[in-house]
């Protein structure tokens, strides 16, 4: 009787080790439950701008929608304030703009700075040395446009764009749907519409 028992705790100790190995090598995928987590990001973000507005934080309501209505986290742009520039305008909706930016999505555990989809530069952002990209407006996501349509020549700024404001649920290449967009962004110059900018 006795061997009986150690035989059978020894089975469900071998079983349990291996229930236990099966769940160390069933890692979660990169993008398992994306939109979740994703939705998750942005409302903490939120949480934070939200408490630091007028300090380091802005926050923008999507450029079109009116203010009047209420509107969830995901119709905002989050804006942390890394440096700020010395202009005194900023471009309009279809002004063009040279900016140096990179874009991430938000952190995994592959990428723990989150995956990088786009950049205009690489290594540390350097406004002295890094060449800009002459972009126009109008033709970029409504999270971009919002932001860059509050920045100043000289800004420096994080900010978090809710996949609503970006690529939505379907993506677009490298960035899978649901994406909250991360960019670091430095606004160099712009010009009205119509007039010439190198």
């Amino acid at each position: 009787m006795k061997l009986l028992n150690i035989k059978s705790l020894i089975m469900m100790l071998v079983a349990a080790a291996m229930l236990v190995a099966c769940d160390e090598t069933d890692e979660a995928g990169e993008f398992d439950n994306w939109q979740a987590r994703n939705e998750a990001f942005i409302d903490s973000i939120a949480k934070v701008a939200r408490a630091n507005a007028g300090g380091d934080w802005k926050v923008f309501l999507a450029y079109g929608l009116p203010d009047t209505l209420q509107w969830d986290n995901k119709y905002y742009v989050y804006c942390n304030v890394i440096e700020e520039g010395e202009g005194q305008e900023s471009p309009m909706f279809n002004d063009t703009v040279l900016v140096n930016y990179r874009g991430r999505l938000i952190p995994t555990k592959t990428y723990e700075r989150g995956y990088i989809f786009d950049e205009s530069f690489v290594g540390a952002l350097d406004p002295a040395t890094d060449v800009p990209v002459k972009l126009n407006l109008a033709g970029c996501v409504r999270g971009w446009t919002t932001a860059m349509t509050q920045m100043v020549k000289g800004d420096v700024w994080r900010v978090y764009v809710p996949s609503e404001l970006g690529y939505g649920a379907m993506g677009q290449s490298a960035i899978p749907g649901y994406s909250t967009l991360v960019f670091e962004m430095n606004l160099i110059d712009f010009a009205r519409i119509g007039t010439p900018i190198e």
